[in-house]
């Protein structure tokens, strides 16, 4: 009986087969055959992650089907053993790597023992594995039944359905990485339909797995094939245009433009197809506005209508930002339209006429004015006339306004019966165009930016803009240009059409005056600016002008040209013949008189006294002089001069003697005088003495240089020769500058200083060459006559 058993299921399988790469090996279920299997195939490749589960059925039944997966390459040949008290052969198939046994008969009280062997084709190694499992612990959930995802602003949403056994788990995981990484991340849902994720990289595409979460009732959840989520697309395709008539293109019909819309995605890789939307302006549906494509480009014929064009980008993961742009409505080419009028006969109603020809029954007819939205109506008609608004449609209640533009479009559509479009591309073709008031006004406004151009003696041109449909309120049927001159006015009308205009036969050198206007049916309207000018004059004119303006030009250039040459005669003399000075109104020399130079040498000692330390009403100052003779032109020939001593000091008793000290040689040192050998002459001791005082007591010592002034005896001083000066003329003075100059370069600039004594600095060269010349009498100074003094503090 348990034979019978086991030759129907194996029957029963091998009628079930529906492999793609059935197992090549021979079905021995023999225990031995078994054994030596395991001992001879040790080979270690070939089968990867083996396992057997058993499904998930809806009620308690004893026996369930089994199923054994595993991974292993193409072209390895398979024999799959399951034993359960018997041994049974089962036929495998392999999809996407993945290789997976057919159904096998499971009873629920037995454990289940799977043997699998992997051979080469000429049967040089194979490998042996084997699962054993309890059938209640093998129960598997899944794998999902369908699964939707859909991606935006940077997170995934995961929708999962399931078969039955969904209701007795609750939550599912979701596994997902990186494209082409290694590290899993995992997220758990809140129910067992939907799993969002979060913090994705919107450029990178991901690898999902799905798998339920285990329960006692699901023990085993595999997770399901990897699935690739594309990346999102973000960014709007860019849209660009080319819209062709049948001027440009002779292939095309009046009536008709080609309209190619053409695209570009910067991530193309990630779109699977794209979506291109056209509908028509008026809002009038169609059965069939959108159309796919892989492409990048779609090819339109439309009407003179105008559209809206849209563009989006889609992939397994959603959509992209759509892209739109719009076709303007065309009526240029009103000469290749058929005849058709318009008129407007109520706030609500108008009439349509049309020319006979049209074979055509299905008819559509759009209205709009500017700023506004089309409004469109099919409708059906053999006559070549309609009376719209009266039909009870609804779309014409009080839409006209006076003084309003409305433009018409009548299309044909070549439908039998039925007039709504049906396919937005090419199944309409428009017919004609028109322009309607419901009321007609006069313009509002003048015409703008008048200008006179090209004025000549008779002759000038008149341009301007025109006047803007909304200040018009009507159809223009001209414009009026007042041209006056000296009261006379003359007037006159121009086509619409045009925007300049050349008067002619003017009279020369006169002035003009120009207005402008526009106007309807109903009248004119607002005149422009007054726009002046004046004709050129003629050619004697023009010429005795250019004479006049050429004299006043030379004129002017001749006093230029006077002024520019005076500067630059003054520059020159300045340059060639420059002015010699008169050296006795120099200042850098001047006349060397005693009394005058001594009025220089005598605040100079002052200051020098008020200078020097411990100077005052209360201190003795001992004032000492040595005089240098040298030639101003020849070697020196007088000795030094004797050094002067003058002794200062004020006593309660008696005032402040002036005492000379004795006059030695130069080898002969100065010594302090007492006060026995101090003269009866006195210096007053209030340093405030007037100017004349100093200088006299200055110039009784330099009329008895040789004279004993104290009772000091001291050795006699021997004048030096005088030396021969000849003054050749008024300009010898320079020659005695240099001279003194040079002989103040040579010569000490600062007086050592003895010890205990207070350094003053000299004078200038000049002032010593002055008191030289003023203390000596003539002949004893030959010289630059160097004053050194020297004060003592006692």
């Amino acid at each position: 009986m348990r034979k019978c058993a086991a030759a129907f299921y194996i029957t029963l399988g091998f009628v079930s087969l529906w492999t793609t790469e059935a197992s090549t090996g021979s079905c021995n279920c023999a225990r031995e055959h078994l054994n030596s299997l395991k001992d001879k195939c040790n080979h270690t490749e070939g089968v990867y992650d083996f396992a057997c589960y058993t499904k998930y059925k809806k009620s308690n039944s004893l026996s369930v089907d089994g199923i054994c997966e595993w991974k292993g390459d193409i072209s390895t040949s398979y024999t799959l053993y399951t034993q359960q008290r018997i041994c049974k052969c089962v036929n495998v198939h392999q999809k996407k790597g993945i290789w997976t046994s057919d159904d096998f008969f499971v009873s629920t009280k037995w454990n289940v023992t799977a043997h699998i062997i992997a051979s080469s084709g000429d049967l040089s190694w194979c490998t042996y594995r084997n699962f054993s499992g309890i059938p209640s612990m093998m129960t598997l959930c899944g794998p999902h039944l369908k699964l939707t995802y859909k991606r935006s602003s940077g997170h995934l949403s995961v929708q999962v359905e399931w078969r039955d056994e969904s209701k007795h788990f609750e939550k599912f995981l979701v596994e997902y990485r990186e494209f082409n990484t290694t590290m899993w991340n995992k997220q758990q849902s809140k129910n067992h339909e939907e799993c969002v994720l979060s913090n994705l990289k919107s450029s990178l595409s991901y690898e999902l797995q799905i798998k339920c979460v285990p329960t006692k009732e699901c023990v085993q959840c595999p997770p399901s094939e990897v699935i690739v989520v594309p990346p999102e697309l973000t960014d709007a395709p860019s849209i660009q245009r080319e819209i062709q008539d049948h001027i440009q293109n002779r292939l095309i019909s009046p009536g008709q433009r080609k309209v190619v819309v053409k695209w570009e995605y910067a991530n193309s890789e990630a779109v699977s197809y794209y979506n291109v939307t056209v509908r028509k302006a008026s809002g009038e549906s169609s059965v069939q506005d959108t159309f796919r494509t892989e492409g990048s480009s779609l090819t339109l014929i439309l009407s003179y209508s105008a559209y809206n064009i849209s563009v989006r980008a889609l992939n397994s993961a959603g959509s992209s930002p759509v892209s739109s742009i719009a076709i303007e409505q065309m009526d240029e080419w009103r000469d290749s339209f058929g005849p058709f009028s318009v008129n407007i006969t109520s706030n609500n109603s108008f009439s349509l006429s049309w020319d006979s020809s049209v074979s055509s029954v299905c008819y559509s007819v759009e209205w709009w004015t500017k700023g506004q939205i089309p409004v469109s109506c099919p409708f059906y008609v053999k006559q070549t006339h309609k009376e719209m608004g009266k039909l009870g449609t609804g779309k014409t209640d009080s839409i006209f306004q006076p003084y309003t533009r409305y433009y018409f479009f009548l299309h044909t559509r070549p439908y039998p019966v039925t007039c709504n479009i049906k396919n937005v591309n090419n199944s309409e073709t428009t017919y004609g165009t028109a322009q309607a008031y419901l009321t007609e006004g006069s313009p509002i406004s003048a015409p703008g930016n008048v200008s006179i151009l090209n004025i000549t003696q008779h002759s000038s041109v008149i341009t301007w803009s025109p006047v803007s449909e909304e200040d018009l309120r009507g159809f223009l049927l001209g414009y009026n240009i007042c041209v006056t001159e000296d009261n006379k006015q003359i007037s006159f009308k121009v086509d619409p059409s045009i925007n300049s205009y050349e008067l002619q036969n003017l009279e020369s050198h006169s002035a003009y005056r120009v207005q402008l206007s526009a106007f309807t049916a109903a009248g004119e309207g607002e005149l422009s600016d007054s726009k002046h000018f004046v004709t050129n004059m003629t050619a004697k004119s023009t010429a005795l002008n250019i004479i006049i303006a050429a004299v006043v030009v030379g004129i002017v250039l001749f006093l230029i040209a006077v002024h520019v040459s005076c500067q630059l005669l003054h520059r020159a003399r300045k340059l060639l013949w420059p002015s010699i000075p008169n050296p006795e109104n120099s200042n850098a020399v001047q006349k060397i008189e005693i009394g005058y130079e001594l009025g220089i040498l005598e605040p100079l000692n002052r200051q020098r006294l008020e200078e020097s330390e411990g100077c005052d009403s209360s201190t003795v100052c001992v004032f000492k002089s040595i005089r240098e003779a040298s030639r101003l032109s020849s070697p020196l020939i007088a000795r030094a001069g004797a050094p002067t001593t003058l002794l200062l000091s004020e006593d309660e008793d008696s005032p402040s003697p002036f005492i000379p000290e004795e006059i030695t040689p130069p080898d002969t040192p100065t010594q302090v005088p007492t006060r026995e050998s101090v003269s009866t002459e006195t210096c007053p001791s209030d340093f405030n003495t007037t100017d004349s005082d100093l200088s006299s007591s200055f110039n009784e010592e330099s009329k008895d240089p040789g004279g004993s002034i104290s009772n000091t005896t001291g050795s006699d001083f021997v004048p030096a020769s005088q030396p021969a000066v000849v003054f050749m003329s008024d300009y010898t003075t320079m020659e005695i500058f240099r001279q003194v100059t040079m002989t103040g370069i040579q010569g000490p600039s600062i007086q050592t200083v003895k010890p205990g004594s207070v350094a003053v600095h000299p004078g200038q060269d000049y002032i010593r060459q002055s008191y030289c010349l003023s203390s000596n009498p003539p002949g004893a100074c030959n010289g630059a006559d160097v004053f050194k003094p020297e004060i003592t503090v006692l």
